[in-house]
């Protein structure tokens, strides 16, 4: 089961105007998660592991494998679209009728659970979020699957 938590943020400006021991100036807006303490405890140990680990060198690192492995695709004319946002790469593969709704998106899914890969396919788009531990032989492997894919297609095989 998912354990939420929620915060509240503001400028410095807005939090200065509520700062008070008069309970009429209190800044009453939250969320219905601040303050669960189980998620409390967890999102404390999690700021623990930022500060005392490469975090940001691994998300760096994962960033330019992820730009690595989409340059192949970028002239490729199966695809279109190719983009990344930090450790977040997507890309369109050329359809009849594209968009998140289309047909082949469950058909993408398959042929990569098929390959025990998780691989977002919202209908012909193809998202790839991994996480921060993935190793380069799971990366290598999610784009030789998307290659294969983009191949199967083609050859109506998908």
């Amino acid at each position: 089961a998912p354990l939420p938590l929620a915060a509240t943020l503001c400028t410095a400006e807005i939090f200065d105007a509520h700062l008070s021991t008069d309970r009429r100036r209190t800044f009453f807006h939250s969320s219905s998660y601040t303050a669960n303490p189980i998620a409390c405890a967890a999102a404390v140990a999690n700021l623990a592991v930022w500060k005392a680990e490469p975090v940001g060198g691994r998300i760096e690192a994962l960033a330019a494998k992820q730009r690595h492995h989409l340059q192949r695709f970028g002239a490729d004319p199966r695809f279109r679209n190719v983009r990344q946002a930090g450790t977040i790469a997507a890309l369109d593969l050329c359809v009849p009728a594209g968009g998140y709704l289309s047909e082949v998106g469950p058909r993408l899914r398959a042929f990569f659970r098929e390959r025990k890969l998780l691989i977002r396919p919202l209908g012909n788009v193809i998202y790839l979020m991994p996480p921060y531990c993935v190793t380069d032989a799971d990366l290598d492997r999610a784009y030789e699957a998307i290659d294969a894919a983009a191949a199967a297609f083609s050859a109506g095989r998908l």
